[in-house]
């Protein structure tokens, strides 16, 4: 069985948005959710562009930071990263880590309200 193929069957099925993005910040992968709800910006179209095209400086600067905190402790996973009041949940930078511990890129995780 192609572990690929059912990790990637599982994550497209989540409501939540899932946005991919490489150590140079380059956005790899968008579930359908994210496509949805990043249509504004440019939805599919993101793919292969850097992430910081759709942040303001200081999100920016406070990604870089997450990331940095990320990268100096193997054992830290996530970061809450705020509440969006808009969608109504708190959402996390998670470290995508391979076998041994380099972390290999990230996503933001969206937890919504119950």
């Amino acid at each position: 069985m192609d572990l690929n193929v059912v990790f990637k069957g599982i994550v497209e099925d989540l409501d939540n948005p899932v946005c991919f993005v490489d150590m140079n910040h380059i956005i790899t992968y968008l579930n359908k959710s994210a496509i949805k709800r990043y249509a504004h910006r440019g939805g599919e179209k993101l793919i292969g562009q850097s992430l910081f095209n759709c942040h303001n400086e200081n999100s920016k600067k406070l990604t870089l930071e997450y990331i940095d905190k990320l990268l100096n402790n193997d054992n830290l996973i996530e970061i809450c990263i705020g509440y969006n009041e808009k969608h109504k949940e708190t959402n996390y930078i998670v470290a995508v880590r391979d076998e041994n511990k380099k972390m290999i890129g990230y996503y933001e995780r969206h937890e919504a309200d119950k």
